[in-house]
C-alpha cells in the first residue's frame, strides 16, 4: 500500500493503483492485495516475474543484505536459495553459513559468487 501511495504522490496513476493506495494494510487479505497488484502491473505494463525470476530477484536482495551487513535477524530465513543454488557435491557452503557468526567471510564468499549468478541470470550489475 506505501508503495501505491509513492507512486501516485511520483505522478503515477492507474485506477488499480488507486484503489490499492487507498486499501487498508490490516483489512485486504493477501489473495485479494495479490489480484489488485496483478491488475497494477498490467496497467503500468510490467510483466509479472517467472517463478524463476522470483527466486532470484528474493535471493539476490538476501545476499545484497548480507554483504551490506544487515544482522542475520534480516537475512536468516532466505539463505536457503543461495546454499541451494551452490551446494554442489559438498558441504562448504552450509559449513561457512554455521559459522557466520564466528568467521562470517566463508560465506560472504559464497554470498559473492551468489550474487554474480544472480546478476548474471537477470543481466543485473552489482556495484
Amino acid at each position: 500500500m506505501w508503495l501505491a501511495c509513492d507512486l501516485l504522490l511520483d505522478g503515477v496513476d492507474t485506477p488499480a493503483l488507486c484503489e490499492l493506495a487507498g486499501e487498508s494494510p490490516t483489512r485486504l487479505d493477501k489473495w485479494e492485495a495479490r489480484d489488485l497488484l496483478r491488475r497494477v502491473l498490467e496497467e503500468l505494463g510490467i510483466p509479472p516475474l517467472s517463478y524463476e525470476e522470483a527466486d532470484w530477484f528474493l535471493g539476490r536482495e538476501a545476499a545484497l543484505r548480507i554483504l551490506d551487513g544487515a544482522p542475520s535477524a534480516e537475512w536468516a530465513d532466505e539463505t536457503w536459495r543461495i546454499t541451494l543454488k551452490l551446494a554442489g557435491d559438498g558441504d562448504e557452503v552450509f559449513a561457512a553459513l554455521a559459522n557466520h557468526d564466528t568467521d562470517p567471510e566463508p560465506f560472504r564468499g559464497f554470498v559473492r559468487e551468489y550474487l554474480r549468478l544472480a546478476d548474471e541470470q537477470s543481466g543485473a550489475v552489482t556495484p
